[in-house]
């Protein structure tokens, strides 16, 4: 199967979550993009080499960001009702996905490393892919 890899912009990611980002109606300093209230939350680093992802996960009930900090990474998506239309896109800004969003990422560079921010307590269901998907240069 062959994904194209996007770049990351508030109208192509809105099916999966936010960008985190200040836009220009903005006008404050301090800006609240994602709030909830009634989940303890947690951060963590997520530091990974694989070059291949055989299967995506979802959090039916958390969402989570993912926070590029060093390395070149793929974030890859899909709707909750449709695993199987994944698409790719450049993890160079940062994002939250929204509860049930399958995903994982992948690392172009050597390793790369992300920061996550998501409930305390987190359930995962898994969706494993007929071929693992692999990021290819060119044709």
């Amino acid at each position: 199967m062959k994904i194209e890899i996007e770049n990351i912009t508030t109208e192509n990611f809105a099916p999966f979550g936010y960008v985190l980002e200040f836009t220009q109606d903005m006008t404050e300093p301090f800006h609240i993009i994602v709030r909830e209230e009634k989940d303890p939350w947690r951060l963590a680093l997520l530091r990974f080499d694989w070059h291949s992802v055989e299967r995506l996960e979802n959090h039916p009930h958390s969402m989570e960001s993912f926070e590029p900090l060093e390395g070149i990474s793929v974030l890859f998506v899909s709707e909750n009702s449709s695993p199987e239309k994944i698409r790719a896109f450049l993890l160079d800004k940062p994002v939250c996905l929204f509860k049930g969003v399958w995903h994982e990422v992948l690392a172009l560079s050597s390793q790369a490393k992300v920061k996550i921010t998501e409930n305390l307590e987190v359930t995962a269901e898994y969706f494993n892919l007929k071929k693992p998907l692999q990021v290819f240069a060119g044709d």
